[in-house]
């Protein structure tokens, strides 16, 4: 699989289309589809940010390591990136984590 292909498989896992994606970056939707066919080469910078943007790393983008993300963990990181309220996401992260530790002891 290649970087594009990765990027392309992330996006989609995010429920982003192109354009979302390339609003995000301040670019056009054709650099974003020139980066996932492989056209053009992507600068490290960039690729960082969208590898921020897709809740993933830049080392799963380039050469495929492990993210270590599911889909619904990237749609849980999604959901919190998202909440405005600073309050209400402590209180969204804190019950998460009281979840997380009655899954553990179940």
């Amino acid at each position: 699989m290649t970087m594009g292909m990765r990027i392309r498989e992330c996006r989609v896992k995010m429920g982003m289309t192109q354009e979302e994606l390339a609003e995000t970056i301040y670019t056009k939707k054709c650099t974003i589809s020139a980066y996932e066919t492989g056209k053009i080469d992507i600068k490290v910078s960039i690729l960082r940010d969208i590898a921020k943007i897709l809740n993933t790393t830049a080392g799963y983008l380039m050469d495929g390591d492990e993210m270590g993300f599911d889909a619904d963990a990237m749609q849980l990181a999604m959901i919190l990136q998202e909440m405005k309220n600073e309050d209400v996401k402590k209180v969204a992260i804190e019950q998460v984590k009281i979840l997380a530790r009655l899954n553990k002891d179940a």
